[in-house]
């Protein structure tokens, strides 16, 4: 047999392992985190845990009080979610620049003070108003792992830990999913899947956990289409509207990222007839979208001591220049944040490693961008409307926190995290190879073997966490860390 052969059969097998390479590392990595990682310490993640405790007494509009948006939680729970805030809100009070700092130390007493207290039974009202607007779909895992962890009279701690475990397997599933029934992407999709903030969002309860899954399974579904040159089948069709609107529920703005539906009638330049079941499609994720967020319309919108929502729409509207240049300065920084430390940080949006780390994540992304081979999106009429898919909730997203987040009239947008644009990023990173220019001279210049070695590093990379995590919260070894947690 040919050496060349040879060569191509061992890349293909390599490529057909993949989702179960990925399984193995994300399940193994997810596990430890959601051990390792403080509880309550994950992004708002107290806020997260109060909305699904609610969901599982049946709350499914939350109530308006003086204080905002919430409803009655155990109070057990309340006190033990405080008493851990309590310890972060000590040192951020002698916290350096809140973009790039480490938390310091979790002691082992802090913890364990905590580490018995249960479930008491007595309810007290609890505000939590920036994650009483989200829909259930999205906590349905953490929803299990707390009433399981209730019924059992678990202590507040195990019921947490049972509902990060619920939401790491479930957005690992997702994740091997994608993987497993995309077609000449699993490089790509398998780029975003590794890099650690995902896999370290994947071991929370909060709704972030399954974002990235779902948008990888719905750029999975996508890829059939596209490399075969046909429409969707009807589970294809059915697979990725259900995902992206899982996603826009949580969100509204990336529910333009539903116009993917229109990407492969697009490409064939279809009959109006083929147009009709994407059509079908995006209009029910957009319904259901809507009317979510019609029925919590009422729900007082958190926002922080500069913010101004109401003084801000009056900006908008006598300032519309302004304003979007203000939002376009606003994203361009968010995407420079993204790449400069979105793709490796933990904790409350600004735990990070070395910069360096970031720094190579992105050259390994940017590198599987140019050496993946696999089917692109090739006319002008389908790059413009996956821009569209990718720049409109992108530019939503920065919308809202201007509104929500920002001083009125402020020349750019504050409250953008990283982690926001993970659901967008599969079909960012699609787009950009869609773009890329002279697409075939790189491939042929680049080996192959370029996309496995960036995989590769990525992977390494991502191994680090738990010594991150450790050392970030208590600057402990990972060992003691985990021992710690499992008392």
């Amino acid at each position: 047999m040919p050496a060349q052969t040879l060569k191509q059969d061992a890349w293909e097998r390599v490529e057909r392992r993949l989702p179960e390479t990925y399984l193995a590392l994300a399940l193994a990595l997810t596990l430890l985190l959601c051990w390792m990682t403080p509880p309550f310490f994950a992004p708002d993640e107290a806020n997260h845990a109060d909305r699904e405790i609610s969901l599982t007494h049946g709350h499914l509009i939350e109530r308006m009080s003086p204080d905002g948006a919430g409803n009655d939680i155990d109070d057990g729970v309340v006190e033990v979610s405080d008493a851990m805030d309590n310890i972060r809100m000590e040192w951020e009070k002698h916290a350096g620049y809140f973009l790039d700092r480490s938390y310091g130390s979790v002691t082992d007493k802090q913890q364990l003070r905590q580490a018995g207290r249960r479930w008491s039974g007595r309810m007290i009202f609890e505000e939590y108003e920036n994650t009483a607007v989200y829909p259930p779909p999205l906590y349905l895992p953490a929803m299990a792992g707390w009433r399981m962890g209730e019924a059992a009279g678990w202590t507040v701690f195990a019921s947490l830990r049972l509902a990060r475990l619920l939401c790491a397997l479930c957005a690992v599933v997702l994740g091997w999913l994608a993987l497993r029934f995309c077609v000449g992407v699993r490089w790509l999709l398998l780029a975003g899947l590794l890099l650690p903030t995902v896999l370290y969002l994947n071991a929370t309860c909060c709704q972030d956990a399954i974002v990235p899954g779902l948008a990888a399974l719905a750029v999975a579904m996508l890829s059939r289409p596209l490399a075969g040159q046909r429409d969707f089948t009807r589970a294809e069709l059915m697979v990725a509207a259900v995902a992206l609107g899982m996603i826009a529920l949580a969100r509204p703005p990336y529910a333009a990222m539903a116009l993917a539906l229109f990407l492969p009638a697009a490409e064939m330049r279809a009959d109006w007839r083929r147009w009709l079941r994407p059509a079908a499609a995006f209009a029910v994720v957009v319904a259901l979208t809507g009317l979510w967020w019609h029925m919590v319309a009422h729900l007082q919108m958190a926002t922080n001591d500069v913010g101004n929502p109401d003084l801000q729409r009056v900006f908008l509207r006598e300032h519309p220049v302004a304003a979007a240049l203000a939002l376009l300065r606003g994203t361009a920084y968010a995407a420079y944040d993204f790449f400069h430390r979105g793709v490796y940080v933990v904790g409350l949006n600004d735990l990070l490693p070395h910069h360096g780390a970031a720094a190579v994540l992105s050259v390994c992304l940017l590198l599987i961008v140019v050496a993946a081979r696999g089917p692109v999106v090739k006319s002008w009429r389908g790059r413009v409307l996956l821009a569209v898919c990718v720049a409109a909730p992108l530019l939503g997203v920065s919308l809202a926190e201007y509104i929500i987040w920002t001083p009125p009239g402020w020349m750019t947008v504050y409250g953008v995290m990283p982690r926001y644009w993970f659901a967008a990023m599969p079909l960012g990173i699609l787009l950009l190879q869609s773009c890329l220019p002279r697409r075939e001279h790189w491939l042929a210049v680049l080996p192959r073997q370029t996309v496995m070695v960036a995989g590769v590093v990525m992977a390494l990379m991502a191994c680090t966490l738990p010594w991150i995590v450790a050392h970030a919260f208590y600057r402990e070894g990972a060992w003691h860390v985990l021992l710690l947690n499992l008392r």
